[in-house]
């Protein structure tokens, strides 16, 4: 081997091992915050871990994303989650509160968002889950935590591997 080839080896190699290292560590990273953190302004945050989410009262539906068959999940509803984090959507939505949206993140940074008065039970009253569950069995890729809109026609909403839920303001933005 050449001088210039062993140095390429040498660097592949180098870079190789930080790499499986940094993935290492961002799994245990993952591993440890699989917490979804529930934000609210003016509220404190919540963090809802698997046992507090397993403890909450859970609904069944039956969907399918994609082409594949459908299963049953199971899950809590967002607007209990909402409800628990300060935001009750027990009263129907007025004046400020219907620019109000739901900002859901994932753990790689895919976002969706729901506006409030969608979730409102007088309004839109569309139903969005927070599931842990698939057919019976915890979830594995797609989770620990996974948001399914079950009346969506296509699975865009939903969210793999929930990370965090955001109440946000929408009547403080500036308009153009």
């Amino acid at each position: 081997m050449t001088k210039r080839m062993l140095v390429r080896v040498a660097l592949c190699s180098l870079l190789l091992s930080a790499g499986m290292a940094f993935s290492a560590q961002a799994a245990d990273a993952t591993a440890a915050s699989s917490a979804i953190q529930v934000m609210v302004a003016g509220k404190p945050a919540l963090s809802l871990d698997a046992k507090t989410l397993a403890a909450m009262p859970h609904e069944e539906v039956m969907a399918s994303a994609h082409d594949e068959a459908a299963s049953q999940w199971r899950g809590v509803k967002l607007e209990d989650v909402l409800a628990r984090a300060g935001v009750s959507l027990d009263k129907p939505l007025r004046g400020r509160a219907l620019a109000s949206f739901v900002r859901v993140t994932a753990a790689d940074q895919y976002q969706v968002v729901f506006g409030l008065a969608d979730l409102d039970p007088t309004l839109g009253h569309t139903q969005v889950l927070l599931v842990d569950m698939r057919d019976g069995k915890a979830l594995d890729k797609d989770g620990p935590v996974r948001l399914l809109v079950p009346g969506d026609k296509r699975p865009a909403r939903w969210v793999r591997n929930v990370t965090a839920i955001e109440v946000v303001d929408g009547g403080t933005t500036t308009r153009p």
